[in-house]
């Protein structure tokens, strides 16, 4: 392949492996998979992009052959190059919306294109319409980029979990109360008050509990970094509404339908809270 892409903000490549036999094929399932993981980033996947579509042979001699029979259905001729082994390939072009079920559906109008031709259908790629500029994408949306690090504070194990995806997010001043929220944890090994493997899965669950049920109560926020040391475990999550945070925190904390904790509210407009948490993960 001339470029091969794989997820950046800009664009995304999916292709198939190299064998001129067309036994593999694109399956539904990672073609969903590669929706989800765009979902995840932000795309806008439901509006006109522009998607690319590859041709591969030792010989260029139907290319011409394909590109015209391929404009009759609105696709445009990038390019015709040579890669480094030798190999030629096809770039063909259209500005469309996709699912995952109509692009399955026309991998298989090009890999039967490719077997009438006796070449190789490679895969697609997608970008901008605008070429050059990003994937239009909801900077809302914060990917998981989870990072870990951990060292010995006063003799104990510290444990750290953030999500470097906040380096890039576009609206930090916007965002800039941090909850913490604090509980204490079950250990049998005194030398260490790390959690239990029991505990360990008690503490994911009450962390998904406690986001979930802000998410409900309509507030915005986002699970951000969290650390465990000496039997306590702190994790932070950040939002836009201290208000209804602060409320809502306080009606499942006197429901006592969950384990106990305590949570305080700071206003950290320059993240700060972040930025040093995030010393501690590059310090690694």
């Amino acid at each position: 392949m001339k470029n091969l892409f794989i997820w950046t903000s800009i664009l995304v490549f999916f292709a198939c492996n190299n064998s001129k036999s067309q036994s593999y094929k694109i399956p539904l399932e990672e073609i969903e998979e590669m929706f989800s993981k765009m979902e995840a980033n932000g795309v806008y996947t439901d509006t006109t992009l522009l998607w690319g579509y590859f041709f591969t042979a030792d010989k260029k001699d139907h290319f011409d052959q394909i590109t015209k029979e391929l404009k009759n259905q609105n696709f445009e001729f990038v390019e015709i190059f040579q890669a480094d082994d030798k190999s030629y390939w096809l770039h063909l072009e259209r500005k469309e919306i996709h699912n995952p079920k109509s692009l399955f559906e026309l991998d298989k109008v090009l890999y039967h294109v490719a077997k009438k031709y006796e070449v190789t259908y490679d895969g697609f790629d997608v970008g901008n319409i605008n070429k050059g500029q990003p994937i239009p994408r909801n900077t809302y949306v914060v990917p998981e980029e989870f990072k870990t690090n951990d060292y010995l504070n006063d003799n104990f194990p510290y444990l750290l979990v953030l999500n470097t995806a906040f380096d890039s997010f576009l609206h930090k001043s916007e965002f800039c109360y941090f909850a913490k929220i604090t509980t204490a944890c079950v250990s049998k090994d005194a030398a260490t008050m790390l959690p239990t493997n029991e505990e360990l899965n008690d503490l994911d669950q009450f962390e998904h509990t406690i986001e979930n049920y802000l998410k409900e109560s309509n507030i915005q926020c986002y699970y951000v970094f969290r650390d465990t040391h000496k039997g306590i475990r702190n994790f932070y999550i950040v939002t836009n509404d201290t208000t209804g945070t602060t409320t809502a925190l306080n009606n499942i904390k006197n429901s006592k339908k969950l384990r106990e904790f305590d949570f305080a509210i700071a206003t950290d407009e320059n993240w700060d809270l972040y930025h040093n948490f995030r010393k501690k993960i590059h310090d690694k």
